[in-house]
């Protein structure tokens, strides 16, 4: 009973802030979960295949400088052994849990969510086919191995609307929004949860109207 008040209340809450919401049709890449939550928050279908999912920072930059490119490629699915990232995923006891795809022979998709390969698959290209390129939101975090060099690299990069959310603060990056609640730390932890602390995202997307 409890959890079905709480998803009825959550429906309601979504449709008023969607209400509120006069940029409807963009599509968030991300380099985790962030752009799902957002969606959801809005009651939104997505309109993105990053969902579900996380990239480690490095592909994700390398993803980022070639999206258009990179997004027409096929999606082919490895064994966890052949990932680049096969230590960190020992180290955080998530090996092997999960589908694992390379695109464009370089870049590594982690579908943390999925069950197997073939829903990954389906719902990738599915997703695909909904980007609006000319309504974009670039996200990114200082987490999953980025550096001062990749924050760099983001910030740089020609897409207008983009942010960058860290546990320190960058004044010389524009696109930084600093979650001070993870200050003194090495990275920022489930952003999803806090960011509405530091930024009306509703105002951002509504400005952000391409």
């Amino acid at each position: 009973m409890k959890r079905t008040i709480k998803k009825i209340m959550q429906n309601i809450l979504g449709n008023i802030r969607k209400g509120k919401l006069h940029n409807r049709d963009f599509t968030i890449i991300s380099d985790n979960c962030w752009g799902g939550f957002v969606y959801q928050n809005y009651n939104l279908s997505y309109k993105s295949p990053f969902v579900g999912l996380f990239i480690f920072s490095p592909d994700y930059l390398e993803l980022l400088e070639d999206l258009e490119e990179y997004l027409k490629k096929k999606i082919i699915f490895i064994s966890p052994t052949r990932s680049k990232y096969q230590e960190v995923l020992l180290e955080d006891n998530t090996f092997g849990k999960y589908p694992i795809g390379l695109l464009g022979g370089e870049v590594e998709i982690h579908f943390l969510h999925y069950k197997d390969e073939k829903e990954a698959l389906q719902k990738w290209e599915y997703r695909i086919k909904r980007i609006n390129y000319d309504n974009l939101i670039i996200k990114f975090a200082d987490r999953d191995l980025s550096s001062y060099e990749l924050i760099e690299r983001f910030d740089k990069l020609p897409f207008s609307n983009k942010i960058c959310f860290t546990a320190k603060d960058y004044p010389e990056f524009k696109s930084v929004v600093h979650l001070k609640k993870f200050t003194g730390e090495k990275m920022v932890e489930n952003e999803w949860k806090y960011y509405k602390r530091y930024m009306n995202i509703t105002n951002y997307l509504n400005g952000h109207n391409n």
